[in-house]
């Protein structure tokens, strides 16, 4: 289940980047490693709910959406305009804060559901 923590936390970057300007650096230096990660999440919720059957259900699909979220910031590379680039940016953090969230409290459920 550490595979849903990490992409949980990296899913809650862009709502520490929002609060904390002083982290802005070090989120922006993150985030070149959400694609990688949000494949890794997804491979090994797979594999995972393959491995464990009906006991893996929830934590395989929530590591499949989180990685599929964090795979959206796929989007941020489309040239636009600055304007649309802020939208998408604001409902990417709508989108991925409950995202992490839920990751993050699936994830740990899942450690101590072993």
């Amino acid at each position: 289940m550490e595979f849903l923590i990490l992409g949980g936390l990296i899913l809650i970057m862009d709502l520490i980047k929002k609060i904390n300007k002083e982290l802005k650096d070090s989120v922006k230096a993150l985030s070149g490693l959400k694609i990688p990660i949000g494949i890794v999440v997804i491979l090994t919720s797979i594999g995972f709910w393959g491995a464990h059957g009906a006991a893996g259900t929830l934590q395989g699909l929530v590591g499949i959406i989180a990685g599929t979220v964090l795979i959206l910031d796929l989007l941020k590379l489309i040239p636009t305009k600055k304007e649309t680039e802020k939208q998408i940016d604001n409902l990417m953090t709508i989108l991925t804060v409950p995202v992490g969230i839920a990751a993050i409290i699936v994830g740990v459920i899942g450690l101590f559901y072993r």
